[in-house]
């Protein structure tokens, strides 16, 4: 899953804007996953936060992140069992309160386990988005 998040970096960091938002660093991380486990790539797409100047840019931006969670995420996570469950295991709160790195926990349908560390900015708009800036 690592090398998912880094293939979505290198693509979602040419493009950053905000739409939707979650309550906390801990919040976005988890409802991303979860929306991944449901199959809804376009709520997925919304947790991001990117940096473009048109409507059109972002819909490409967006388009792309679907695609690549579709074609890499997907089929790696499906010959695991699929991924049943996340969890939230730590925050950490950058001093300036505008980012943190939330740990997740990931239990696949195989029982086994992954640990992800989740980057998450707050915009301009007061909403945590996961950051692809790294």
């Amino acid at each position: 899953m690592k090398k998912i998040y880094a293939i979505v970096a290198v693509v979602a960091a040419v493009f950053m804007v905000s739409c939707g938002g979650s309550a906390t660093p801990s919040d976005v991380a988890v409802d991303s996953y979860n929306y991944v486990i449901d199959g809804d790539y376009e709520k997925f797409a919304e947790t991001i936060q990117y940096n473009v100047e048109s409507e059109e840019e972002l819909a490409q931006a967006k388009a792309m992140i679907i695609s690549m969670i579709k074609e890499k995420a997907v089929p790696q996570m499906e010959a695991k069992g699929g991924l049943k469950s996340v969890e939230a295991i730590n925050e950490v709160m950058a001093e300036d309160g505008k980012s943190a790195v939330v740990t997740v926990k990931l239990v696949y349908g195989d029982e086994s386990e992954d640990t992800e560390d989740v980057d998450v900015v707050l915009n301009d708009e007061g909403e945590w988005k996961l950051s692809m800036e790294k």
